[in-house]
C-alpha cells in the first residue's frame, strides 16, 4: 500500500496540506501536526483519530476505493475540514 502524509498548519483555523491529497485506492494516510495544539479528525466514513498532539503525527488510516472527507472536532476547531479524493493511479501526477 503507497503511504501518503497530510501536514496540519497554521493557527485558528488550521489548514491542511496538501488539500485535496489525491491518492490511489487502498493507499495508507496520515496525519503530522505541525501546529501547537491538539487536533481530533472525524473521517466522513465514520472512523475518528486519535488526539494528534502538537509535534506528533496520526496513527495510519487506510483509505479504500472511496474518497473521504475530514474535519476536526476538537473544541474550537470549526473550519478546519480538508478531503482525500481516490483516483486512479494515472490520474496522479509524478513528485
Amino acid at each position: 500500500m503507497p503511504n501518503f502524509s497530510i501536514s496540519i498548519e497554521g493557527d485558528a483555523p488550521a489548514t491542511f496540506s496538501p488539500d485535496p491529497q489525491s491518492v490511489p485506492a487502498n493507499s495508507v494516510v496520515t496525519w503530522n501536526n505541525t501546529t501547537g495544539v491538539a487536533h481530533k479528525l472525524e473521517l466522513s466514513d465514520g472512523r475518528v483519530t486519535d488526539d494528534i498532539l502538537a509535534g506528533q503525527s496520526s496513527a495510519e488510516y487506510a483509505i479504500g476505493s472511496s474518497s473521504v472527507t475530514y474535519k476536526c472536532i476538537a473544541a474550537g476547531h470549526s473550519g478546519e475540514d480538508g478531503s482525500i479524493d481516490v483516483t486512479a493511479i494515472q490520474d496522479i501526477p509524478p513528485c
